[in-house]
């Protein structure tokens, strides 16, 4: 009987591990809104919102991730943001719609499959997972009751802070994100430009076939993608002007 109940023992913590491999994390994304006005209107910027949050879903498990739009009820119902404001001179109204943008990581082969929505065309960017050059600063922080350690990357473009736990054994995380021993739980792009933060994980739940590779879109590799971002927002800014416009840069 002794020796059942040390068997019982030392197997139960490989259980209780073996459950965080699989799950759904609800993360919370802010996008600080860098809004553009055309001369003399420049005063309404105070008026106009600052940020705009939404609610993203990571469904995981040892071999892939998904990570997409995290659909409740009221989500459902809920109206796109919306915005009225102005002067004696000029009337704006700013309908936000948040974007239906999947991405799958295949975790074994080191892939990514990501359907995106840009400028009302869907693409489908079937890539490499991108190499993140990550240095581990030793850091420490609790997320959700996870102990947390600090990983920062940084290229010509940006800035990347990264939160992840040891004790969710996947290699994955929010959006693009991973590639660190352990299941990131908290990013921030550019000092707050850009941050997601994990508001509820929930371990063992089986995720079967439930992550699948999003399938719709003009098929691209990534850097053919960020030529046809970079071509169009820079028709955009060649366009800009007139009479109470307005543009909004988001980066990704």
């Amino acid at each position: 009987m002794k020796r059942f109940t040390l068997f019982a023992l030392s197997v139960l913590p490989l259980f209780a591990f073996a459950q965080n491999k699989e799950g759904r994390i609800i993360f919370q994304e802010t996008i600080k809104l860098e809004i553009q006005l055309s001369e003399g209107q420049e005063h309404m910027a105070a008026m106009m919102p600052t940020s705009q949050s939404f609610d993203m879903a990571l469904l995981f498990n040892e071999q892939a991730s998904l990570y997409q739009n995290h659909e409740t009820e009221a989500a459902a119902h809920a109206a796109d943001p919306e915005w009225t404001g102005g002067d004696e001179n000029a009337t704006v109204r700013m309908v936000i719609q948040r974007p239906e943008n999947q991405v799958y990581q295949d975790l074994k082969a080191k892939k990514k499959v990501e359907s995106r929505d840009f400028l009302g065309k869907r693409f489908l960017i079937q890539d490499e997972l991108k190499a993140y050059q990550w240095k581990l600063s030793g850091e420490q922080q609790t997320i959700l009751g996870s102990p947390c350690f600090k990983a920062e990357h940084q290229d010509s473009n940006r800035v990347i802070v990264a939160w992840f736990t040891p004790q969710i054994p996947v290699s994955s995380g929010p959006d693009n994100f991973g590639q660190l021993p352990g299941m990131i739980l908290s990013v921030d792009i550019d000092g707050g430009k850009r941050t997601i933060a994990a508001t509820e994980v929930v371990l063992g739940e089986s995720q079967e076939g439930k992550i699948e590779k999003p399938s719709k879109g003009k098929k691209v590799t990534q850097a053919e993608f960020d030529q046809i971002q970079a071509e169009k927002m820079k028709e955009m800014g060649a366009e800009e002007g007139g009479g109470g416009t307005f543009m909004i840069k988001i980066r990704n």
